[in-house]
């Protein structure tokens, strides 16, 4: 009779090691590496776990959108010469599309921790010092690898987070931001985009369009009956004002980023034509990101002011009072969400000129 095969699940999985790294250390005996404490509290396993998860999505999250971007941004490569290959491109969406997804499961997430009550997290909650979500490197990573950049971020303990890292870690985070940011390889991507070729002078088409809709659009506001007179007048002003934004959206950035906007409106203008549909849906994607990451930011402040209302932060910022700051303050991709702002009905749009080129063609097609 053979001999039994040696278990190999736990060792695959390395469950002995995994599952054995929940007893806190015991910073009062002076952070001694080795030397941890019993839990003080039944909930504080709870705390322990739900954090070390989110910490290995981080770095599944990580994982992935470094491919991405190395797809989409291909470093050390001349795209002039070698773009990015179309194929590659349902590829970079998959990837995103797991990204979100981790990031939906994150949100609801914390729902977990939302079943600890306050009283029994302060039972071990100063026990934390000098631990605090500031010092996950990895999150920063992540914010980093999107695209934030450090003069972005807020005062109040969001410049001043490295203090609190390593020396090892500083030295992490400076490598992420000297490497290309997936912002950085979304818009040089959409500026690549050949939009004198299929499309000459695309934005000021655009912009001529969008001039005699704002101009249909404030016609319909200055008669809308259910407007007091003021509302009427405040609304056609920011129409106005709108069609102002979008001509600097198109003209007055620098020309890389005017390119990019341009390409932008009408890879999501034409997005019906086959060849554009896959370019649209990485668009969607990254634009999803952008909104899930948001979300996960706005939801653990929730979660936060539930379970310790507004005190100070175990870090030592302002705690709720930061947090929502962040949440409104940054942002990834805003221009492509505001570039939503000027989107018009493409059955107001001229038809693309050699739209035959965005279409499939057989083999057997002479053209």
């Amino acid at each position: 009779m053979p001999e039994p095969l040696p278990p190999a699940y736990a060792p695959y999985l390395r469950l002995d090691e995994l599952l054995n790294v929940q007893s806190p250390p015991d910073f009062a005996a002076g952070h001694e590496r080795g030397v941890y404490r019993e839990l003080i509290h039944h909930d504080e396993m709870l705390f322990i776990i739900v954090h070390q998860v989110y910490e290995l999505w981080f770095k599944q999250i990580l994982h992935d959108l470094g491919l991405a971007r190395d797809l989409l941004g291909r470093p050390g490569v001349d795209l002039a010469a070698r773009p990015v290959p179309e194929e590659d491109i349902p590829r970079i969406t998959e990837l995103l599309g797991r990204v979100n997804e981790i990031l939906r499961l994150l949100h609801s997430q914390f729902t977990v921790l939302e079943t600890m009550p306050t009283v029994h997290f302060l039972a071990f909650r100063d026990q934390l010092l000098p631990a605090s979500g500031f010092q996950s490197v990895q999150w920063r990573e992540l914010e980093t690898l999107a695209g934030l950049k450090d003069d972005e971020r807020l005062g109040g303990m969001g410049k001043d987070y490295q203090r609190m890292l390593s020396e090892e870690q500083r030295e992490r985070l400076a490598k992420r931001r000297a490497e290309m940011s997936l912002s950085d390889a979304v818009f040089s991507w959409l500026a690549r985009a050949p939009m004198d070729k299929v499309f000459p002078n695309f934005s000021e088409v655009f912009i001529a369009v969008h001039e005699r809709y704002q101009a249909e659009q404030e016609r319909i506001q200055a008669n809308n009956p259910n407007l007091s007179p003021q509302a009427r007048e405040n609304a056609v002003v920011h129409m106005h004002e709108e069609h102002e934004q979008l001509c600097q959206y198109l003209r007055q950035a620098s020309a890389e980023l005017c390119q990019a906007h341009a390409a932008f409106l009408f890879i999501t203008s034409y997005r019906d034509l086959p060849l554009l549909r896959w370019p649209y849906t990485l668009i969607e994607s990254v634009i999803e990101f952008e909104e899930r990451f948001r979300l996960l930011r706005y939801r653990h402040t929730r979660m936060v002011e539930r379970i310790i209302g507004r005190r100070v932060g175990t870090g030592g910022s302002l705690g709720v009072s930061y947090l929502d700051r962040v949440s409104e303050s940054y942002r990834i991709f805003g221009e492509l969400l505001e570039g939503r702002t000027y989107l018009l009905n493409p059955a107001l749009l001229p038809p693309v000129p050699g739209a035959r080129l965005f279409t499939f063609r057989s083999v057997d097609s002479d053209v």
